[in-house]
């Protein structure tokens, strides 16, 4: 694949595996969505990837009918109800790692990389970067995530910036109903994360900087 190899030259000191890989099977897997052409067409369509930074919205109601919506949460969560959102924007480290009780579906509408342990890398509540391993995504590949993956917001590939969609059950990344400790590693509902201490915005927002060591940097391609 002539974009996989021109970002491994470019990023010589960070392994990037294709997702088709098996050594992805560890992390998740490859899937076809229902209703997959439809979302990745409203994605690509309607959605806008910010100037700088990420954008990430939770629930959108443009992605699909109730009906439609059910056939996701059957096939994937057993019929329970689901959220559908996106997150878009230009990523390119580590930064934290996060992880549900569920399953997360990804649909890439751009080329992206995704940097991902196990929840058995975690030595208690802390984890280094060393054990992170960057996947490829090519754009029109969903994926699903397992609950046992730490994963954090896409990294771009391209200068101009990710799409990517983000399936999980519903009301996950909501505000808790309990007050946090300081080291705790619950966030957000059903959102578990640990940050590293140079992303300062998470660190600002409370999250516990419990990931350590090269917040490793993927260098994008400027021209497809």
């Amino acid at each position: 694949m002539i974009t996989l190899t021109k970002l491994q030259q470019a990023n010589p000191d960070t392994k990037i595996t294709l997702v088709t890989d098996p050594a992805f099977a560890l992390y998740g897997r490859v899937v076809t969505l229902p209703h997959q052409n439809e979302l990745a067409e409203t994605l690509a369509a309607n959605t806008a990837i910010p100037a700088e930074k990420n954008v990430y919205v939770r629930d959108d109601p443009q992605f699909l009918t109730a009906a439609q919506r059910a056939d996701i949460g059957r096939d994937f969560y057993g019929e329970q109800a689901i959220e559908i959102g996106y997150c878009n924007g230009n990523s390119d480290r580590i930064n934290a790692f996060e992880w549900h009780n569920c399953s997360e579906l990804n649909l890439a509408t751009t080329d992206l990389v995704l940097f991902l342990a196990h929840r058995k890398d975690l030595d208690g509540k802390t984890m280094t970067t060393d054990k992170a391993h960057a996947f490829f995504v090519p754009a029109g590949t969903a994926i699903e995530v397992y609950p046992t993956t730490l994963h954090f917001a896409p990294i771009r590939v391209w200068q101009s910036g990710f799409k990517c969609l983000v399936v999980l059950t519903a009301d996950t990344n909501t505000p808790l109903n309990s007050d946090r400790q300081p080291d705790d590693l619950l966030f957000q509902h059903n959102k578990w994360l640990i940050t590293h201490p140079e992303n300062t915005r998470m660190v600002n927002n409370g999250a516990f900087a419990g990931l350590s060591g090269t917040n490793t940097v993927i260098t994008p391609l400027t021209t497809d």
